[in-house]
């Protein structure tokens, strides 16, 4: 398969023997990869004491292939662009580590005073969203007030333009339902019905063709097969079934429309209720949908059933609501409708279309739309772009602004595309940043299923099962920028997205609640170039592919020219899919998603997802298995109750690979294990939910960053000391 600029699609053994070429990695070398989960700034936090410990253990310096998802995304890219910042004079060795000095954070003293600079910074600005007064929680906010403001106007100003030329055209001008009720001039039905229109008409025409259907239907279940017409029955009915699922999504939006004349001009009979219903409906979802954004979409913050109906009532209204008002505007613009009394009550009578005004007023509104929808790079309006800028400036700082330990605007970093990073001498540990693929107008069922399907960015390629891979040099045109580091890092934490949602699961997969927010632009993801079609000549804007894929959500498969990316956790959220994909010997998990059940959700999909997929079995060890981590399983002294003393802050499986290859899983687990520093006992007992705080929660200060970080290193220290009842290091 090839797409327009002769640039080969690849697939999977030929992506994988690039990059063990490109790393160095021999057929008969023990491969070692470094995962870590999303989870925000708790994973990166959690996360850096794993690697820190690794550093201190030697055993960074082993690992072949990094690869995270999500949160765990921050800290990977954060290694990433320290090693291609520091050249020759960084590593992953302990002498080199650019994350902080190893005796630094075991508490001892250190002659190197410098470098534990890049550390300071990260977890005294982890608080990464309002870096800064000037860019606090109000330029946040006006950011995405911005985002919604700028889809509102081309929208809206299309709705009303549309809304205008179907009541001037006479679309809103007939009034069966009047007649219906026995009313027998135009006046009368005007009255009481207002401009009724087509719609429903046509919708009940629809619900005639509907009903015939299934009453022709049901009679030819009745009639006997005969030779040969079995498979033509099948198809037959399998037809129907189709022709009448489509009828309902003509029926549905018909009904509405056709509903708002009534809403209007019989239940609200003044012009203050309109305006207040209108704009009531249209707030409460807009209210909700700022309240889904503020909250990090996992599942356990997300779930219930009430939740879940506040979710769909705020779509359904900020959809209604702006029928109403591109109605009551549309209307307004096009018409010389008159107000006259009638026994003291104010009455409002429709008179004829003025063409005229019809013509220039909707001419006006269709070009705001366009010029707004066309030339607006959707990737850069939404909020995903300050999203990515706060990450950038955190997690890939500029020298000057890590030694001055003060916020700067990151221009290195953000110039940095992804075939940039993972160079000479650094091409270990090879980084590989995951993504979701969003699918759901897939016609194959399993990605339609899942809602998506794994998609790498990397150094040398990107791409998926579903579309192939590509070299990622070629995969954008010269006038749309390719991926950079920043970017991929932060699509791959793009937790709020229409049409997505955690391990594929949630509201947000819902198709009115996607609408509602594909129609705010109230998404984190990213489009992109499809690596099975020509590369996007121009960037993708509010109505291509924003309409179509986004807002009707009709072009979200794998044989569409743009692609949308969202949270790599809305398909795997442990970062160890690609680690298996590879067969390595020996798999190192930083899992630090909030799970304060303990039901190792995000752990369990990607084992399906694997077994499934490639046919990979995991199985715990007997003693290292995921009870082990539990709180309280280390005993049952009342200082192990207090704080929650898990037996291990690990545990250790064994891959057994479909090609009959082996390998181990060492899975380090966010848990409170005996031995921690004082302070980090005393945080827990200060703040109980730790360490499982919620996601939601972005704005860590020093105090909790330090917990989570010493309570990695100490877990990742006791796994690498641990030995077996042999006597032999846990760790191989």
């Amino acid at each position: 398969m090839e797409n327009k600029t002769n640039e080969p699609v690849a697939g999977f053994d030929t992506v994988f023997e690039n990059e063990k070429k490109y790393i160095g990695l021999g057929d008969n070398e023990k491969s070692y990869g470094l995962a870590f989960s999303g989870g925000g700034i708790r994973s990166a936090s959690f996360g850096l004491g794993v690697m820190q410990g690794l550093v201190a253990g030697r055993k960074l310096e082993k690992m072949h292939y990094l690869s995270t998802v999500s949160g765990g995304g921050y800290l990977g890219t954060a290694l990433t662009w320290a090693l291609h910042q520091g050249g020759e004079h960084a590593g992953t060795t302990p002498d080199k580590f650019p994350l902080g000095d190893k005796k630094a954070h075991c508490g001892e003293k250190t002659e190197n005073k410098n470098r534990n600079t890049r550390l300071d910074y990260i977890r005294q600005h982890s608080s990464y969203l309002t870096p800064t007064d000037d860019l606090g929680m109000l330029s946040f906010v006006a950011v995405i007030l911005r985002s919604i403001s700028m889809s509102l106007l081309v929208f809206v100003s299309l709705g009303i333009a549309v809304m205008g030329i179907l009541y001037a055209v006479g679309a809103f001008d007939i009034h069966i339902i009047g007649k219906l009720f026995g009313m027998a001039d135009k006046e009368e039905a005007a009255h009481y019905f207002g401009c009724t229109g087509i719609f429903i008409p046509l919708a009940l025409l629809l619900l005639i063709v509907f009903a015939v259907i299934n009453m022709a239907y049901s009679v030819l279940t009745y009639v006997k097969e005969k030779d040969g017409t079995s498979k033509k029955k099948y198809l037959y009915f399998l037809s129907i079934q189709v022709f009448i699922g489509k009828l309902w999504k003509w029926i549905i939006p018909l009904v509405l429309i056709g509903s708002i004349p009534f809403v209007l001009d019989v239940l609200l009979k003044d012009v203050l209720p309109k305006a207040l219903v209108a704009s009531g409906t249209t707030g409460f979802g807009l209210l909700v949908s700022l309240w889904q954004y503020r909250k990090a979409q996992k599942k356990e913050e997300n779930s219930g059933t009430t939740s879940e109906i506040t979710i769909y009532l705020g779509a359904f209204a900020l959809i209604y609501g702006l029928l109403l008002i591109s109605f009551m505007l549309g209307r307004e613009l096009v018409s010389h409708d008159v107000t006259k009394i009638e026994n003291g009550v104010n009455v409002l009578v429709p008179n004829e279309p003025w063409p005229l005004k019809a013509f220039i007023s909707c001419t006006i509104l269709l070009g705001i739309s366009a010029v707004f929808g066309f030339f607006v790079n959707i990737n850069l309006i939404s909020p995903s772009r300050i999203w990515r800028n706060r990450l950038m400036e955190t997690f890939m700082p500029e020298k000057e602004a890590v030694s001055n330990n003060v916020w700067m605007p990151a221009i290195s970093a953000n110039d940095a595309m992804m075939e940039d990073v993972c160079a000479a001498p650094h091409q270990r540990p090879y980084h590989l940043i995951n993504t979701n693929l969003i699918l759901v107008n897939s016609e194959n069922v399993k990605f339609k299923g899942r809602g998506g399907d794994n998609f790498i960015i990397s150094r040398l390629f990107s791409g998926s099962s579903a579309t192939g891979w590509r070299k990622s040099a070629g995969m954008h045109s010269d006038k749309a920028r390719h991926i950079s580091l920043a970017t991929a890092m932060a699509t791959s934490a793009a937790a709020v997205n229409p049409n997505a949602a955690v391990s594929g699961e949630g509201a947000t997969r819902n198709a009115v609640v996607s609408l509602m927010f594909a129609i705010l632009n109230i998404r984190l993801g990213l489009w992109s170039t499809n690596p099975a079609k020509e590369p996007m000549k121009r960037p993708p804007n509010f109505f291509v592919p924003g309409l179509s894929g986004g807002r009707l959500a009709s072009g979200l498969h794998e044989k569409s020219r743009t692609i949308q990316l969202s949270d790599g956790g809305h398909f795997e959220n442990m970062a160890i899919y690609e680690l298996l994909r590879r067969e390595l010997d020996v798999i190192v998990l930083s899992d630090g998603g909030a799970d304060a059940g303990f039901n190792f959700d995000d752990l369990a999909n990607a084992v399906e997802k694997v077994r499934v997929d490639f046919g990979i079995k995991i199985v715990f060890r007997e003693g290292y298995e995921l009870d082990k981590t539990l709180p309280t399983s280390a005993g049952d002294s009342e200082y192990i109750k207090r704080y929650g003393i898990a037996k291990h802050g690990f545990a250790i499986a064994n891959i057994e690979y479909s090609s009959g290859k082996t390998g181990v899983l060492y899975y380090i687990k966010l848990t409170v294990i005996d031995k921690l520093p004082t302070d980090v006992y005393s945080y827990k007992g200060v703040h109980p939910s730790f360490p499982h705080e919620s996601t939601a929660d972005q704005f860590f200060d020093e105090k909790q960053f330090e917990a989570y970080r010493e309570l990695g290193y100490y877990i990742t220290k006791s796994l690498l000391n641990g030995k077996d009842m042999e006597g032999k290091l846990l760790f191989e």
